[in-house]
């Protein structure tokens, strides 16, 4: 009977001994799996580190070529402003100079009137 005992102890610690390695082959099962996730998602966020600054470069990239475009539309505005400014002063300069020679023929008359 010590014998068949001793196999009867032997095969509930054999059942026990597999019941905890399955239990642990589980828990490896999911470590690894929470392992995997986590290295994947490491990374995703090193790629994301990796390309966060050509992606702020971009973004710089695309305010600059705002920025000179409003420059541009700017200058314009200010070519055009100056060139009706100038077309003023020279539409007045010929107003002037008109109304400088009447005003001379004008005197010319009053004196010879005079005489």
């Amino acid at each position: 009977m010590l014998l068949h005992d001793a196999v009867e102890h032997a095969t509930a610690d054999k059942h026990e001994l597999e019941n905890l390695a399955g239990e642990q082959a589980e828990q490896i099962r999911e470590l690894t799996e929470a392992n995997n996730t986590l290295s994947a998602q490491t990374l995703a966020l090193a790629e994301d580190a990796a390309q966060a600054p050509e992606m702020v470069r971009k973004q710089m990239e695309a305010q600059l070529a705002e920025y000179k475009q409003r420059l541009e539309g700017a200058e314009e505005e200010l070519t055009a402003m100056q060139s009706s400014e100038q077309s003023q002063r020279i539409a007045l300069m010929d107003e002037l100079n008109t109304m400088q020679t009447e005003n001379s023929n004008l005197r010319a008359q009053l004196r010879a009137a005079k005489r």
